[in-house]
């Protein structure tokens, strides 16, 4: 009897339990395909094409992806489960008055909860096997867009369902309708019959703020954001500091006061445009919205923040994966790079230390003296060797000939006597312009130069043509988007810099050649100067910024082939014993060898994080976007069941269908379109913010499609909310108005 009444009741309130099914069934999908994650790398695991991506690494990209997704679930399925119970609090507070009918009739306290448990099961096995089954079609989905960003086409494609995400659901949503059937018998017990009986005639009355006030509160809102956002620009979201703090709090502030005010300023506004507040029922509209406003501010400022967060989430992430991929193929030309971090026998940096950093000024007097000595070794054995590291490398590794199929080795300079600062104000730009600022070590670092030669050498290495210059002319390297203005004028033909006492006429040519392998483009106008400059420098004692060794392998498998070339470096040279114990193979020095770099491990590492960035936000971002979206879905079906009287009013009073159902529309669709109009305003300073000063430097262009991709998705989840909703509260306004009086 009770299961019959139990499934009468789910047909009935179809459309009151509409929120609840579809928060629990995107919950359920969500949660499955974002846990299927990992068990999808079998599908690439034997595709051609995949071998250089996922060779190095790729299995443990699908496991770190799975295991972190696992962890973040845990975070997911707190908020879901709150989330759940606050959808289930309507479908409670909607059917109040029945269970009191049913208490009246002689049904215990007990037999009551029983139905609803019995109700709840029902939704809820219906929900999960809808969102198993949708959440199995986006895992697929997922899996052809793992394969589009780290662009391997799956040729052997089949169905796959992960068995180990399908349980981690079904337990998680399991416990989830525990908690939900527990509090609906704890809270449906503990009701009186009397309370019961009058819950749909109980409403919240809140008066309408003084209009004067609000408009005052609303102005000075919006002076507390703008400042928010100037603040905000000082720092640029790149540093995390006062700036930052003050516009976040700002911000938060601002927020919250634009809504406190905005129901009473609305409505002064469109009480003064007569032709607007007299038409219909705007009247009746407005007072509805402003009690709305009034009775749930608070809520509207934390669905806004929370929505800015889901939309800066979404874009960024996004663009940020984009940050990590897009440059690889011009990035990986060679298939590794050996480094020598000449820099760390920079003796004046060890000059401008205290004296009591080193325990004395004996003690830092020893130490300088050391770096010197070695800086004079290395200085030795590189004049030995020509200049040449792979001349030394050959002499340490017999067959050297035979695991190098060719070398380009790449010297950095930094000039003596122009700095950056200097050669960026000569040209009229400064260093914010291209990616640095005033307070940086690259304003008074000498401006970076590298010879004619090498340059050549690594472009015929990467298949290019070499370049040619004139005497005493020079070009410019440039590969970040940020500094391309910089580096086209500082290139253009005829103009004449000093670099370390030579002077030097520009060719007009600017390039865009990658030096070394790396995950990002890092040359900011880098000079290509004749190479005495260089042989000058050497020949009175000093020593490069930086030197690097590109090299091409003979193995097909580029991060195996350098780790034999350098444990037999390690033979010559073993590593000491902290290193050892780390799982080193040779001993990490200045030159020849700090450490290297390999094509493949590189493009693994980026597709992994690329994989993990775009995930992650799409899965945090969706899971915010669905809380708030729900929590605005409920509490709008609240004040709808609460405002029914006002409703039959109404159509006693003559009001026909269309004009209630176009101020119900009306209302709903804007309780859900100002928090996201603010958070819209909100994300479009933090993301153009970030664009500028963060994501334009490596040239992320693609911002713009991320961007899309965000705002659609927002959009999507918040239509199916929104849509939900409105069929929700159409069905109770017409049902407790009067059909009859509603036609």
């Amino acid at each position: 009897m009770l299961m019959k009444l139990a499934l009468r009741n789910v047909r009935r309130s179809v459309r009151d339990y509409a929120v609840y099914f579809v928060t629990l069934a995107l919950g359920v999908a969500v949660f499955y395909a974002f846990n299927a994650i990992g068990d999808s790398r079998v599908l690439f695991e034997a595709q051609e094409g995949a071998e250089g991506v996922f060779l190095a690494s790729g299995a443990s990209i699908f496991d770190i992806l799975a295991q972190i997704m696992t962890y973040f679930s845990v975070v997911v399925a707190v908020v879901l489960g709150f989330l759940v119970l606050y959808a289930n609090r309507f479908v409670v507070r909607a059917r109040k008055k029945e269970f009191g009918t049913y208490l009246l009739l002689g049904m215990s306290p007990r037999q009551v909860s029983s139905v609803v448990l019995t109700e709840t099961l029902i939704v809820g096995v219906l929900a999960l096997v809808v969102g198993l089954g949708l959440g199995f079609l986006i895992s697929q989905a997922i899996a052809f867009a793992t394969a589009g960003l780290i662009g391997v086409a799956i040729s052997d494609y089949h169905l796959l369902f992960s068995v180990r995400s399908a349980q981690l659901t079904l337990g998680c949503f399991a416990l989830i309708f525990v908690v939900v059937a527990l509090f609906n018998a704890i809270q449906i017990s503990r009701c009186k019959l009397a309370t019961l009986l009058s819950a749909r005639s109980r409403s919240e009355r809140m008066p309408v703020r003084n209009p004067l006030i609000c408009l005052i509160v609303f102005v000075l809102s919006c002076l507390i954001l703008a400042k928010a956002y100037s603040e905000l620009n000082l720092d640029g979201l790149v540093y995390f500091g006062e700036h930052f703090r003050i516009a976040t709090v700002l911000m938060l502030v601002g927020t919250l006061g634009l809504f406190w005010s905005a129901s009473g300023f609305f409505i002064l506004l469109i009480q003064r445009l007569r032709g607007v507040y007299f038409k219909g029922l705007a009247m009746f509209t407005m007072r509805q919205i402003a009690t709305k406003v009034n009775t749930a501010f608070v809520s509207l400022w934390a669905v806004s923040v929370l929505l800015f967060f889901s939309i800066v989430v979404f874009s960024t992430g996004f663009s940020l994966a984009s940050m990590f991929s897009d440059q690889l193929e011009e990035n990986t030309q060679f298939d590794a790079s050996i480094r020598a971090s000449l820099m760390s026998l920079d003796t004046s940096d060890m000059e401008a230390v205290p004296a009591k950093q080193y325990g004395g000024d004996e003690e830092k007097a020893a130490a300088i003296e050391e770096v010197k000595a070695q800086r004079e070794e290395i200085h030795s054995l590189w004049q030995a060797s020509d200049g040449s590291t792979a001349a030394y490398m050959k002499s340490l590794i017999p067959d050297w000939d035979e695991r190098v199929t060719g070398s380009a080795q790449v010297d950095t300079w930094l000039a003596s006597d122009l700095t950056n600062k200097q050669l960026v104000d000569a040209c009229g730009f400064t260093l914010a312009q291209i990616g640095s600022d005033e307070n940086s070590s690259m304003a008074d670092e000498g401006v970076q130069y590298v010879t004619l030669s090498q340059f050549n050498a690594a472009r015929q290495l990467a298949g290019e043509k070499p370049i040619e210059l004139a005497a005493g002319e020079y070009l410019v390297d440039n590969t970040v988007d940020k500094s391309a203005e910089y580096a086209k004028t500082l290139g253009q033909k005829g103009r004449a810099i000093t670099v370390d006492g030579h002077t030097l006429t520009a060719s007009g040519q600017v390039v865009s050649q990658s030096l070394q392998v790396s995950s990002m483009s890092c040359l900011i106008a880098v000079l290509v100067v004749p190479d005495e400059l260089a042989a000058e420098r050497f020949d009175a004692g000093d020593l490069p910024y930086l030197s690097e060794l590109n090299v091409n392998l003979a193995s097909d498998s580029k991060q195996q082939a350098m780790e034999d070339l350098l444990t037999e470096y390690g033979k010559s040279v073993p590593p000491r014993e902290e290193l050892a114990e780390a799982g080193w193979t040779y001993d990490s020095r200045p030159w020849p060898v700090s450490y290297y770099d390999t094509s493949e491990g590189i493009i693994a590492d980026s597709m992994g994080l690329k994989l993990l960035l775009v995930y992650l936000a799409l899965y945090i971002g969706f899971v915010f976007l669905m809380t708030t979206a729900a929590v605005l879905s409920v509490q709008q079906l609240s004040e709808v069941a609460d405002s029914i009287p006002r409703y039959r009013l109404l159509a006693q009073l003559g009001c026909d269908r269309g004009m209630v159902l176009r101020s119900l529309r009306t209302q709903i669709g804007i309780y859900f379109g100002a928090p996201l109009l603010v958070a819209g305003c909100h994300s479009a300073c933090a993301i153009s913010l970030l664009y500028k000063n963060l994501l334009s430097i490596w040239g992320a262009s693609a911002v713009a499609g991320t961007l899309a991709v965000g705002i659609a998705l927002v959009i999507a989840v918040y239509a199916i909310y929104l849509v939900s909703t409105y069929l929700v509260a159409r069905s109770a306004v017409v049902s407790g108005a009067g059909k009859g009086l509603l036609a």
